[in-house]
C-alpha cells in the first residue's frame, strides 16, 4: 500500500532507498501505519507534516524506518518494523494533535501508541483494552487513555 499523502523518501532512511525497488520500500511500512498517517493529514490539512526531510535537504532522515546502523536504532523499537514514525507540524502543535487523537479515538482505530515527546510520536502497536498506550521518551508507560 502506498500513502497519499506522504512520498517513500518520507517514511525511510536515505540509506536504503538507492537498495531496494520503491515497491519493496513501501512493503517494509505496516498498511495500519499508512492509513493512520494519511488519516491525521486530513484531519490536520494545514502546513506541512514532516517526517524524513532530506529530500528536501533537511536534517531528519531516522523519523520512520530505522535500520540497525542508526544511532537511533532499537531493537524494540516499532519504528524498526515499519510500524512507528516521529512527526512534527508547521501549523499546528504537538499537543493539539496528540490530544485531538485521544479525544476523539474512534477516528484513528488504527493507533496503538503515542509518546509524550516535543514531536509526534505515532505507531500501530495493538491497543489493550482498546486504549492508545501514552510513554514518555524512555518508553515508560505513562498511562493507557
Amino acid at each position: 500500500m502506498k500513502s497519499k499523502s506522504f512520498k517513500i523518501q518520507e517514511l525511510v532512511p536515505l540509506s536504503i532507498v538507492g537498495l531496494f525497488h520503491e515497491d519493496v520500500l513501501w512493503n517494509m511500512i505496516d498498511d495500519k501505519l499508512i492509513k493512520s498517517i494519511d488519516k491525521i493529514k486530513e484531519v490536520f490539512p494545514k502546513g506541512s507534516i514532516i517526517i524524513n526531510n532530506y529530500l528536501w535537504s533537511g536534517d531528519r532522515n531516522q523519523s520512520g524506518i530505522r535500520t540497525k546502523n542508526s544511532k537511533y536504532y532499537s531493537e524494540g523499537s516499532m519504528h524498526s518494523v515499519g510500524k512507528a514514525v516521529d512527526m512534527i507540524f508547521t501549523a499546528y502543535t504537538v499537543d493539539e494533535v496528540r490530544e485531538y487523537i485521544l479525544a476523539n479515538q474512534q477516528e484513528f482505530p488504527l493507533i496503538g501508541g503515542l509518546e509524550l515527546a516535543s514531536w509526534l510520536h505515532v505507531d500501530v502497536r495493538s491497543r489493550r483494552k482498546g486504549k492508545i498506550f501514552m510513554f514518555d521518551t524512555n518508553g515508560i508507560q505513562v498511562k493507557y487513555e
